[in-house]
């Protein structure tokens, strides 16, 4: 696919009269064609990898995984230079791990994601610039703005995308416990809101 079309600039010289122009024009262009390449990925969900974590103050108060269930991204290589260009994520909310059956099976009630009401969380892609993506996490029935730092490794037929650590402010999603926590709890004892990720996407090229 051709990208980019440059041609430079030709100069045209006439001495004047009929055997000027009977020479003929000099034309000195160049033309540069950088190869585009558009792939599809099917998301592994059995080696991508969604990590989370709570926070006391600055330290880490918990910190588990959650399974993809299925999506899929799209990375277009212009020369050597590759960008992500489409994708979608769907998260199994009933596969929240932490280690601590007690906890786990508090965060799946409708205190927290309310698992049998809404048994995924879904990642829509808007954009990839600068070192970033952006994009609209929908949680509990409910839409969030995501932005976070990525690093993409391209090799035949695969594609990792390794997401950096990023946070969410869980506070706009008027969960039930937060919510009881403003009335009920002395400040001290509030949990922070800010809830961390950071994932690891393996992707295969789609047939």
């Amino acid at each position: 696919m051709i990208l980019g079309l440059c041609a430079a600039p030709f100069f045209f010289a006439s001495c004047g009269g009929a055997e000027s122009d009977a020479e003929g024009t000099e034309n000195d262009s160049t033309v540069v064609v950088i190869d585009t390449v558009v792939t599809s990925y099917t998301v592994d969900t059995a080696t991508t990898v969604i990590n989370w974590m709570t926070y006391d103050g600055e330290e880490i108060a918990h910190q588990g995984t959650v399974a993809a269930l299925s999506g899929s991204f799209e990375i277009t290589v212009i020369g050597e230079e590759a960008s992500i260009t489409g994708g979608d994520l769907v998260v199994n909310m009933n596969s929240i791990a932490e280690g601590d059956e007690k906890l786990e099976g508090h965060l799946k009630t409708p205190d927290f994601f309310d698992v049998m009401q809404f048994p995924t969380t879904s990642f829509a892609f808007d954009r990839h610039e600068n070192g970033m993506i952006y994009g609209t996490a929908t949680i509990i029935g409910k839409e969030v703005a995501i932005e976070a730092p990525v690093e993409l490794t391209v090799a035949e037929g695969t594609a990792v995308v390794t997401v950096g650590e990023f946070t969410v402010d869980f506070a706009a999603l008027e969960m039930m416990f937060f919510e009881r926590e403003k009335t009920e709890a002395k400040p001290e004892e509030m949990h922070s809101t800010s809830i961390g990720f950071s994932a690891t996407v393996n992707g295969s090229a789609a047939q």
